[in-house]
Order: C-alpha cells, then structure tokens, then sequence
C-alpha cells in the first residue's frame, strides 16, 4: 500500500470515529439531559393576593 492510500484510510477511520463519538454523546444527551414532561405550576389564581 503506498504512503497515500494509508494517509487516505487513516484519515477516513478517524473522521469515522469522530462521527461515532458525536453519535454516542448526542444520543446520551437525547436520553439522559432532556428534560420530560414539565412539572405542574400551581394557578396564578390559586393564590390569594388581596389578603
């Protein structure tokens, strides 16, 4: 193999695995650091305001 063809490999396996390294860190942030369903705000009107 000449020293082209292994600059040519070595380059695609390493834009390979920083492309698997993006997939994996979106993915943990897609299941792990998005929030679910907001937590229930009490009414603004469920206050009293006028004493």
């Amino acid at each position: 193999m000449s020293s082209g063809g292994k600059a040519r490999f070595g380059m695609m396996t390493f834009v390979a695995v920083i492309f698997a390294i993006a997939i994996v860190i979106a993915g943990v942030y897609m299941v792990f650091f998005t929030p679910g369903q907001p937590e229930q705000q009490p009414s603004p009107h469920a206050i009293q305001q006028n004493g």
